[in-house]
């Protein structure tokens, strides 16, 4: 079976696991907007494709997926993620196995305001959030928050127009600035967003930061998880983690597979508010956090394949040493092709 990778950017760890897994019974291949990314050094074949807002993305992918046979296809960025949901039945007709949300998902998961509704109604903890200084504003005076409080876009990953505001002065001109970086965001040619600025005004916790890996087989059943302690982050990703036992947020992780009836992989940004487990963000790909589970002995690529291939996964696969704690390092390496 050959494994396609898209958005591959600078996840070239997950590209080795990936081949591990296969022992050679099957090749890699990654695309990427941009040639030279380092997934696409390491990997058995690599393609440039269009950004994923265009018209002609989904075309590409499906191409590569007929042209190479393959059989499983995961998704490594949100707003990438987010166009290929809607190219899910056809990749499926096209015999691939694809590790997507629904689109409805896809776009709860890019919109935060949507996905804490969502997560609301259903029983969980989200921060609070409005969407105007206005909402904010009322609220700090009723007493339901208080600063400081968190501007940042809307619709959007990676941190983006994050700031901490300690008084109604500073969230105004942040929110001016963060909608006015709303417009140049290439966001919006994915999503369709209402006519209020597309920036959101949160609460601020500063509890324990956990990360789940949740992990449901290919009917959407619950099949694993896995909880991280970040210490460290860097550019928008966990840098140094420990893992942590299962059981450490109860039941909240089949609860949360129940709700999503999502198909491989997602990862859950938690942070603890008086012991409460508040979730932040709902990622629906590998996120930065895996990297640490699978050097506690996960093997999640693993699992994936032998469900797309039909056969139950080693239950060794679905599981992890609790204690032990990781780092990402750096370490130039010499490259091996010509974009």
């Amino acid at each position: 079976m050959n494994v396609l990778l898209t958005s591959i950017g600078r996840r070239s760890y997950l590209v080795r696991y990936f081949q591990l897994a296969l022992a050679g019974r099957g090749r890699v291949l990654v695309a990427n907007t941009l040639a030279g990314a380092p997934g696409m050094e390491v990997a058995d074949g690599a393609f440039v494709v269009p950004p994923s807002h265009d018209p002609d993305y989904g075309e590409a992918i499906a191409a590569i997926c007929r042209e190479h046979e393959v059989g499983l296809l995961c998704s490594c960025h949100d707003l990438d993620t987010l166009a290929l949901a809607r190219e899910h039945q056809r990749l499926r007709r096209e015999g691939v196995f694809a590790m997507l949300p629904s689109p409805a998902w896809a776009r709860a998961c890019l919109d935060k305001y949507e996905a804490g509704q969502r997560l609301g109604e259903a029983g969980f903890f989200a921060p609070w959030s409005a969407l105007s200084p206005a909402a904010a504003r009322a609220a700090v005076h009723g007493g339901e928050i208080a600063f400081p409080l968190l501007v940042k876009a809307r619709y959007g990953f990676g941190s983006a127009s994050l700031a901490l505001c300690h008084d109604m002065e500073e969230l105004e001109w942040c929110w001016r600035r963060a909608t006015v970086e709303s417009h140049l965001s290439v966001t919006k040619r994915f999503i369709d967003t209402p006519d209020e600025p597309p920036v959101l005004i949160q609460e601020r916790i500063d509890g324990q930061e956990l990360r789940i890996v949740l992990v449901n087989d290919f009917a959407g059943h619950y099949a694993a998880h896995f909880i991280t302690e970040v210490h460290e982050m860097r550019a928008g990703e966990s840098d140094r983690a420990t893992t942590l036992p299962p059981d450490t947020l109860g039941d909240l992780p089949r609860r949360l597979a129940r709700l999503t009836g999502h198909v491989g992989v997602w990862g859950i940004d938690i942070r603890m508010r008086g012991g409460q487990p508040v979730i932040i963000d709902l990622n629906p790909r590998f996120t930065g956090d895996y990297p640490f589970q699978h050097l506690a002995g996960a093997d999640v690529p693993a699992a994936l394949l032998a469900w797309a291939q039909g056969r139950e996964p080693d239950p060794a696969w679905l599981r992890s040493a609790a204690g032990v704690t990781g780092y990402k390092d750096l370490v130039p390496v010499q490259g091996r092709r010509m974009f």
